[in-house]
């Protein structure tokens, strides 16, 4: 069963995470990210079906680089986790 985030993830929040996972730079064309530099998207994608099993929809966050127009895909669940353990850290 797929745990599903329903609160909104901000600008901010991404950008945390990405600096968090130490990618802070674009993958495709190397400019250091800041804010001013990137879009976030919420968008709704369907998992392939499995043997035996229908296809699922994943809320994704579609990270795009304003200066080459580089496209990421970060699952939303999996920032909202890690966004969640690093204010109990705190």
């Amino acid at each position: 069963m797929t745990e599903t985030c329903t609160r909104e993830i901000s600008k901010a929040e991404v950008e945390r995470f990405l600096y968090g996972k130490h990618i802070t730079a674009c993958p495709a064309c190397g400019r250091f990210r800041s804010q001013c530099d990137l879009d976030v998207q919420a968008i709704t994608c369907q998992r392939p079906a499995s043997a035996g099993a229908s296809a699922t929809p994943v809320d994704v966050l579609m990270v795009v680089c304003q200066n080459c127009g580089a496209i990421q895909f970060h699952e939303r669940t999996v920032i909202a986790k890690w966004l969640d353990c690093q204010r109990r850290v705190k």
